[in-house]
């Protein structure tokens, strides 16, 4: 499992490369690809690991990988709004999903007082909207008039993914805690 926690947390250091170095679109976007393909692997990587252990316990992958996405899309944007900056509302579609999910997400927790078995993994409108962020960054780094429709495809999958998770959370079954 350590390989695919490093990728993950490889988005970390690759996001604040990307702030201290932007004005480079090429760099820029190759950046914000090396990012999209660690997200691409410590997933399949999670899951060959498990498979070849047999391990079915819950893995800090679980929360660390949505976590260093967030914070890779974050810091991404705030680079971009730094140096760049583009109007406010452009930067809230991007962020549409991570608007609704980051409050949702911590409020479950807090009064579910556990993880929900398979609450939060993304679906496939998820991954798509994931992708759709990806696209939009891409054009905000190179000034594309495409902006406006990937941004707001971008809020709409990113919202309707948001939906999805919200309502597998309300029907999912609290996980018994782990005895201490």
């Amino acid at each position: 499992m350590w390989l695919a926690h490093l990728l993950t947390l490889s988005r970390i250091p690759i996001a604040i490369v990307f702030w201290l170095t932007y004005g480079n679109p090429w760099l820029s976007l190759a950046l914000v690809g090396l990012a999209a393909l660690t997200d691409a692997a410590d997933g399949n990587v999670a899951r060959w690991a498990r498979r070849r252990t047999g391990d079915t316990s819950p893995s800090a992958g679980e929360w660390l990988d949505p976590l260093a996405d967030k914070l890779f899309i974050v810091i991404v944007l705030g680079a971009i709004q730094f140096h760049d900056p583009v109007p406010w509302w452009i930067i809230g579609l991007i962020l549409a999903r991570e608007l609704v999910l980051v409050p949702l997400a911590i409020a479950y927790r807090v009064l579910v007082h556990g993880r929900a078995e398979h609450a939060f993994q993304a679906g496939v409108v998820g991954k798509a909207a994931t992708v759709a962020e990806i696209f939009a960054i891409m054009a905000l780094i190179t000034h594309s008039p495409a902006i406006m429709p990937l941004a707001i495809t971008s809020a709409v999958l990113g919202l309707v993914a948001a939906g999805q998770y919200i309502a597998r959370a309300a029907h999912a079954r609290p996980r018994e805690r782990l005895a201490s």
